[in-house]
Order: C-alpha cells, then structure tokens, then sequence
C-alpha cells in the first residue's frame, strides 16, 4: 500500500539526492562573467548622454529574435518572484536552499548579460523594454492558490 507524502515529507526524502546534485554541479560549474559576452566597442551614448535616441532602423535583429529576447530578459527580471515562490515551496535551508540562491544567482547572470547586450547594439527600444520590465516585475508572479506544490 503507498501512502501520500506531505510536500515537505517529499523534499526531506529527496534533500540528500538534491545535496548530492547541487555538489555536482557546483563542482562542475565553470564560472563565468555577463560583462565578457558583451560587445562594448558596439555601444554609444543615448540623447541624455549627447548622443542619439533608439530608432527602429538601429536593430540588426528580426522581429523573432526580438521577441525571443524580451521574454527571456522579462522572464528573467522576475526572478524575485520566483526566488520568493521557490524557497516558500521548497526551503530556504540545507540543500534546497543553497541550490535556490545559487539558481538565483546565474539566472541573474542571464538577464545581466541580455540585457546588457540588447541595450549596447541597439537591439531593441530601451525605454520601451524598461517599461515592459516595470510593469512585469510589479504584477510579479504567484503560484495559484492549492497548486500542490510541484
């Protein structure tokens, strides 16, 4: 006969297989810098800087990379939220914790390096993915309510 497991039976059982990966990766991990991947030499000052506001005709991406871009970027701006409904559902201790703020961490590293390298060439409206980033970290992200967990 199985018996149900509470959500927090759950991740006890699975916390040394969770301590076991995150040692992995940890200690697979190559560490990396969002600031190497971005084409300075590329970039320019914008009007409040003296030079020139984004223009359409500036991007050399299509219409899908752009589209592909913001919602990863917009996804990753709201790790917040993310953070706050992991560790909730998971736990901010042990393994399941070090492993939420490390994911933390690189996802950041993601948007950090997006971001950058669309502002830096031109790729898309500045002002209007700053806009877009407000409006989606305000409205956040909750989990519905009695979701189950996972």
């Amino acid at each position: 006969m199985t018996k149900d497991l509470t959500q927090l039976e759950i991740l006890t059982e699975l916390q040394p297989v969770a301590e076991q990966n995150l040692n992995r990766h940890l200690a697979l991990a190559k560490d990396w810098h969002p600031h190497d991947y971005i084409p300075w030499d590329e970039g320019r000052n914008f009007a409040a800087m003296g030079g020139q506001d984004w223009a359409p005709e500036q991007s050399k991406l299509s219409e899908v990379a752009k589209v592909a871009m913001i919602t990863n970027l917009l996804t990753e701006d709201n790790l917040p939220s993310y953070h706050r409904e992991i560790a909730e559902n998971f736990s901010q201790d042990g393994a399941w914790g070090t492993w939420v703020g490390r994911w933390t961490a690189e996802e950041n590293r993601h948007g950090i390096a997006i971001r950058d390298y669309l502002v830096v060439t031109r790729g898309v409206d500045p002002v209007a993915l700053e806009a877009a980033r407000m409006i989606h970290m305000t409205n956040g992200v909750a989990a519905p309510d009695n979701w189950g967990g996972f």
